[in-house]
């Protein structure tokens, strides 16, 4: 699980209220935290969703905040005329990331983070219109950070109309010897009717990523004079992404399972803490598993 676009690193301020404190978070689960500890290449956004806007699509972790081009290009109607876009202050105050964004991202860092503004642009898109684009810096509640700003981008239409990104729980394996990228891409979304849908019981969830991992791995070229990649599996829990705030101020949350998999290392290879994730909704649904030549 290689991963990291973005990197943030937290330096903690040693104080009693910060070490001490009952109410801290719980660790972050390392499904999704692992980027932070096996640092190396990644991916971009493109590479893993084909048809993402590069300007503005972003990963936090293992996050991925994804504009669809189509979206981003749709022209507006009827246009607008540049005195007639709404206001930055109108903008950013929409824009402000609400309860669930805030919890989503928080999932995936440690320590928590809040949002900033660091400042709103007016883009002159041809044939289009005109775009707001916000930045929202992520900077932890305590202690301070180094290294690259982390940032949520939003959009806007030059009439107020804040465009939604698309949100994926994904994972990236590298297999340098088979020169291959092992990719795992799940769309995070509550389901429509939740209280009619089938839910799998655990077992069955991890009978369903089993399958579906082992056939991923029968579409990896094997390098010519080097052995198959090997994995075993490794554990299945879940995990409940925040997506949204009801009418009753709670969060409503998607579950999926996470089904593990470990690669066996050779004899003569060193031993692998890494491993890769497979992710599985309740309903059954797997999540999109790809392979993507490093080369490419």
């Amino acid at each position: 699980m290689r991963k990291i676009a973005l990197l943030m690193l937290f330096i903690v301020v040693a104080a009693p209220s910060a070490w001490g404190d009952p109410y801290r978070k719980k660790d972050v689960d390392p499904m999704l935290s692992r980027w932070m500890f096996f640092l190396g290449p990644n991916l971009s956004v493109a590479e893993l969703i084909p048809g993402a806007d590069l300007k503005t699509s972003r990963t936090i972790g293992t996050l991925m905040i994804a504009y669809p081009e189509r979206i981003i290009n749709e022209e507006d109607a009827p246009p607008v005329d540049l005195k007639d876009v709404v206001p930055v202050a109108t903008v950013i105050r929409r824009t402000k990331p609400d309860k669930a964004l805030t919890a989503l991202i928080n999932l995936h860092l440690d320590p928590d983070c809040h949002f900033s503004c660091q400042g709103a642009s007016l883009v002159s898109r041809k044939h289009i219109g005109y775009r707001w684009h916000v930045a929202w810096e992520l900077s932890p509640n305590y202690g301070g950070s180094s290294g690259p700003p982390v940032e949520y981008r939003a959009v806007v239409t030059a009439g107020g109309k804040v465009i939604t990104p698309d949100f994926y729980q994904f994972d990236t394996y590298i297999s340098r010897e088979h020169k291959q990228w092992l990719c795992s891409i799940l769309k995070l979304k509550l389901p429509e009717n939740q209280q009619e849908q089938k839910m799998l019981s655990q077992q069955q969830i991890e009978e369903r990523g089993r399958a579906a991992f082992q056939e991923l791995l029968k579409q990896v070229k094997v390098t010519p004079g080097a052995d198959p990649a090997q994995f075993e599996f490794q554990d299945c829990r879940a995990i409940e992404f925040p997506l949204r705030v009801g009418a009753d101020g709670k969060f409503q949350y998607m579950k999926a399972w996470g089904v593990n998999f470990k690669e066996i290392p050779g004899s003569d290879e060193k031993k692998i803490e890494d491993f890769f994730t497979v992710w599985v909704m309740e309903d059954g649904t797997v999540s999109e598993l790809k392979i993507i030549p490093i080369d490419s």
